[in-house]
């Protein structure tokens, strides 16, 4: 079977994501989401150059100075303001998670093709797709930490980004340009509430917000 770009790319963006699924460290899962939109950005210039549609290449190059670039160094930022280096207060055992990880891999591709649009003839990417949004659901899942947790949420934006990207003729651009804004407004909204449960609590380990019930 022959792989184009488009397949390889998304294959590399979620193998990086169930890597990522047994990383503790911060500045590492920083590192693995920055490589994950880099290949975004690669996907959207892939399909700019062989449909030659300029937007395309503009969305691409935003992709990866706004997720790949900017947002990544924010929160690295953050987790040194912070003083957090690593999240060891997991709730799944890294080794597991990336097993859970791998397994969710193989199914999504495995089931790709209930998932895709035929006529698009991207049925492995629409795989891959539905595999970052599942590993960024079982790395909030599995993970304590808010930057942790607020990471997770960017890799399952990530495969939102894919499957839209590669599941549809394409979208206007000035809505794929409020997507990726309106990520970056939130990533600096979560970024803020952080600050301030770490200035109340001393901690942005979410699991202990539990005792507030009581």
């Amino acid at each position: 079977m022959d792989y184009s770009w488009l397949d390889i790319l998304a294959a590399s963006a979620a193998l990086l994501g169930v890597w990522m699924c047994g990383v503790i460290r911060i500045r590492t899962l920083l590192a693995g989401l920055a490589l994950q939109v880099a290949a975004m950005a690669g996907i959207t210039l892939y399909i700019g150059l062989v449909t030659h549609v300029t937007h395309f290449l503009i969305l691409a190059v935003v992709v990866l100075l706004v997720k790949a670039i900017a947002i990544p160094w924010y929160l690295a930022w953050a987790a040194k303001q912070l003083e957090t280096r690593e999240d060891r207060g997991v709730t799944v055992a890294p080794t597991l998670t990336m097993i859970i990880g791998l397994a969710i891999l193989a199914t999504c591709y495995f089931g790709a093709s209930f998932i895709a649009v035929p006529s698009l003839g991207n049925v492995g990417a629409a795989g891959m797709a539905a595999a970052l949004v599942l590993l960024g659901m079982l790395l909030m899942i599995g993970r304590r930490l808010a930057i942790s947790q607020v990471i997770g949420f960017l890799m399952m934006e990530n495969g939102i980004f894919l499957y839209g990207l590669t599941q549809t003729p394409g979208m206007p651009m000035l809505v794929e340009m409020g997507v990726i804004f309106d990520v970056l407004v939130g990533v600096l909204v979560s970024g803020l509430v952080i600050f301030r449960l770490n200035r109340s609590f001393e901690h942005i380990d979410v699991t202990q917000f539990r005792g507030l019930r009581h």
